[in-house]
């Protein structure tokens, strides 16, 4: 291994070891222990704290789970320490004149396990903004090494899809260790998983499963991984994936689930599969939820559409001291965060809010912006609004959430025609809908806009889908199509596959970001 690898090395190594470090000790876990609030470890000795040492969240009754997967990695990394710990640079003093030699390996300035850096400096301090996560999404080295080893080819393919498609085992374990995204989806909808699970390769679906891989990402026709296992009759792999929380009832673009693909011997298989499952995909999400999380707080892009100047001021003020803080002009796509005026955490729905919702950005109430300091800004979590006009709107968090788990939007399988909406139509005094306006809303959530009212008689083949987000059993399970119209609404259709709804229903749904039922 050359100087320049060598030293790229102990600097993933290190980036491994912060990983694994306790926060109460600052030492390497022993017998570690995951909070289940946070997904942070600490050793099972320190169980008895109030609050997590990494993300300073309340634990009251925080319940704590062992991972037997996360001992076996801390004892990977003590041995790969003691291996190289021979090419590490001696400490030098500080008052030293000696300079390092040309040829000298210079080490990450982070020593391992005994001198993991034991004060963890403030996000928010200008100076000392983290320049690496302690995570990644789906592995343990710093984010930033991630970002930059992305890059795809004009087919959206990463290294990950690529070496996956090829089987090249080797290089796939190199890449996840190197923080590789396990799921990414291709420019046709294909995770890594769905490549591996084609080729037939059991053993590539058991590694990538151990990264934090999420198992029911629909790809192309909304196909899962268990679908494509069934068709190919990889067997055992299917009964791998349900092990794991795969879903036997996920449909297709088309209704097809993966269970009645089956054959009656597969059938039974993945009914015996489903009574020994060995993990649900909760933690997973629970987990990418979290470092979503902590990635966005990284680089916050705030739209601020509070009606108090004051606010504004003050994120003005907060801006100026934490470098992680920039206030966006317009709603863009560079916006990661919206604040908004809210009561008892509940905001008013405007069309602010609704793009926020049907692009996945935290909606935040101001009052965040006024516990914030020039030394200290607020957990964003703990100021995401809990509901648009009512708790039980709860579209900002359930946006999110389809999000990291890679889910399409609400409106994805329906077709949309706006009747007569030529003018402006007037919901409220902050909801003043145009077409364009609502066509753009419609796309952004995953829908088709037509230009033509939809004859119910003559739907085309290819628009004729199943609505992904539908509730099983409900009434809109296989409706594709959706004349919208204003206050009054007629002719009114009520069939299963064509329906006549008013505006207000649509706004619902962007409102609790579900597709809900009828009125």
């Amino acid at each position: 291994m050359n100087t320049a690898n060598l030293n790229k090395f102990l600097k993933a190594l290190d980036a491994v070891n912060s990983d694994y470090v306790c926060g109460v000790c600052n030492e390497l876990c022993k017998e570690p222990v995951v909070l289940k609030k946070c997904f942070h470890l600490i050793c099972a000795v320190h169980t008895d704290i109030k609050h997590c040492p990494t993300c300073k969240i309340p634990l009251d009754n925080c319940e704590t789970f062992v991972d037997d997967r996360i001992q076996g990695c801390i004892d990977s990394t003590i041995e790969l320490n003691k291996m190289f710990e021979t090419f590490r640079p001696k400490e030098v003093s500080v008052t030293s004149s000696k300079k390092t030699k040309k040829n000298d390996v210079v080490a990450a300035p982070t020593k391992v396990v005994s001198t993991v850096s034991s004060s963890k400096k403030p996000l928010s301090d200008k100076t000392n903004s983290r320049q690496d996560l302690s995570e990644t999404l789906n592995s343990n080295v710093s984010s930033k090494y991630n970002k930059n080893n992305e890059k795809r080819n004009n087919k959206g393919e990463t290294a990950l899809h690529i070496c996956c498609r090829l089987g090249k085992i080797d290089r796939i374990k190199e890449l996840l260790t190197l923080g590789a995204n396990t799921n990414t989806k291709d420019n046709a909808g294909w995770t890594p998983l769905h490549e591996v699970v084609q080729n037939g390769r059991l053993d590539l679906v058991l590694l990538l499963l151990q990264y934090n891989t999420l198992i029911d990402v629909p790809g192309q026709g909304n196909e899962t991984p268990l679908h494509e296992a069934v068709r190919y009759n990889h067997v055992e792999i299917a009964e791998e994936l349900v092990k794991h929380g795969a879903d036997m009832h996920a449909k297709n673009c088309k209704g097809e689930t993966p269970y009645q693909l089956a054959s009656m011997d597969l059938k039974n298989r993945l009914r015996a599969a489903g009574e020994h499952i060995l993990q649900t995909q909760s933690i997973n999400i629970s987990h990418i939820a979290a470092l979503y999380s902590e990635i966005e707080s990284d680089d916050i892009r705030i739209y601020c559409v509070s009606q108090y100047r004051t606010v504004h001021n003050k994120l003005k003020l907060l801006a100026k001291h934490h470098s992680n803080l920039n206030i966006e002009a317009k709603f863009t796509k560079k916006v990661t965060h919206i604040i908004v005026d809210a009561e008892d955490g509940i905001c008013s729905s405007s069309l602010d809010v609704l793009q926020a919702i049907v692009n996945h950005i935290w909606v935040i109430s101001s009052e965040w912006t006024t516990k914030s300091t020039e030394d200290n800004l607020e957990p964003l979590e703990n100021y995401e609004v809990k509901g648009v006009g009512t708790t039980t709107y709860n579209g900002p968090r359930n946006s999110r959430y389809i999000k990291y788990k890679q889910l399409p939007g609400i409106f994805n399988g329906c077709h949309f025609y706006l009747h007569n909406f030529n003018t402006k139509y007037e919901i409220s005094k902050t909801v003043v809908l145009t077409k364009a306006i609502l066509t753009k809303l419609i796309t952004d959530a995953g829908g088709i806009v037509l230009r033509r009212v939809p004859n119910p008689e003559l739907i085309p083949e290819n628009e004729k889908l199943v609505p992904y987000h539908a509730k099983k059993d409900g009434k809109l399970v296989y409706c594709s199509h959706y004349i919208i119209f204003k206050d009054m609404y007629e002719p009114m259709y009520n069939m299963q596959h064509l329906k006549a709804l008013p505006v207000g229903w649509l706004i619902e749904c962007l409102e609790k970001y579900e597709l809900c039922e009828p009125w």
